[in-house]
């Protein structure tokens, strides 16, 4: 068996936009990672949808991490100030 099998979870590692440096733990789908990561959030009070495509993978013990980068083509439109470097 594959560690994806026995193991229930993995986790994300946001790399760049709005979720940049956030991590979390996530359910393996039919045993497998989610290839795209849609993440509900609000700005300003609205709620947008982030679209996040994986990318590399490393194995730690027993729990798989994928790096996810933000796809700005597919997500919402967020406005960001002339401060804000994460989009």
């Amino acid at each position: 068996m594959s560690t994806a099998e026995t193991a229930k979870e993995y986790v994300t590692e946001f790399l760049d936009g709005p979720l940049q440096g956030q991590t979390q733990h996530r359910s393996y789908i039919d045993g497998e990672y989610e290839k795209d990561i849609e993440a509900f959030v609000a700005v300003e009070g609205l709620p947008s949808t982030l679209h996040y495509v994986a990318g590399a993978t490393r194995q730690v013990g027993d729990t798989l991490f994928v790096s996810y980068r933000f796809d700005p083509t597919t997500s919402d439109s967020i406005e960001v100030d002339d401060q804000d470097t994460n989009i």
